[in-house]
């Protein structure tokens, strides 16, 4: 993810924020950044992303960045490239084993639970990596993988490996994934950003 201003930053970090507690003031932004390890860990993503391309950011706070959500993500067990492409009110409800392909998109709203990975499938050399839509929700243990989109307001039960594309307003769950019926995500979205 690339931002160009720091206006588009903030944007982004209480589009965060808002999943987490429904506000988006700055007391709020210090009480969450205190204790929730998922959010803290979104924070410091959403500034690497901003510090990694700008000249005077790149060479002083970029590495501090980079270091506080490397530490993070140990300890939240969770791995996101900032190069990712996250979009607005990313909620990250539980600890562990959570990974992110670099080349993945998520889109708004997207809710990760403990267990799930967003990653990439190889064919012929090739590089195949999927695309999540707006209000998405991962159950625990939910893996989506391959060259695959997943629309919007989708629901991906736990434990499910999800290997083809999925349309707006499916719920999903398997091995291999088969959709269940189109109701949506429905209330598993707490708190969607909305601008």
């Amino acid at each position: 993810m690339r931002f160009c201003t720091k206006q588009e930053m903030n944007e982004y970090i209480k589009g965060d924020l808002y999943r987490y507690c429904g506000k988006t003031d700055k007391r709020s932004l210090r009480r969450i950044r205190r204790s929730s390890l998922g959010f803290r860990f979104t924070y410091y993503m959403r500034k690497c992303s901003y510090a990694r391309y700008h000249k005077i950011y790149r060479y002083t706070l970029f590495p501090i960045y980079k270091t506080l959500k490397d530490r993070t993500g140990i300890k939240l067990g969770a791995e996101i490239s900032d190069l990712a492409t996250v979009g607005k009110g990313l909620h990250i409800a539980h600890f562990g084993q959570i990974i992110i392909h670099s080349d993945a998109v998520l889109g708004d709203n997207v809710s990760l639970s403990q267990g799930v990975t967003v990653g990439q499938t190889l064919k012929d050399g090739k590089s195949f990596v999927p695309t999540v839509g707006n209000r998405v929700y991962l159950a625990p243990g939910a893996k989506v993988i391959g060259g695959i989109s997943v629309g919007n307001n989708v629901a991906v039960g736990a434990n499910a490996v999800v290997t083809h594309s999925l349309p707006d307003n499916a719920v999903a769950a398997g091995v291999p994934a088969k959709i269940l019926s189109m109701n949506g995500a429905g209330d598993y979205i707490i708190n969607p950003f909305e601008e």
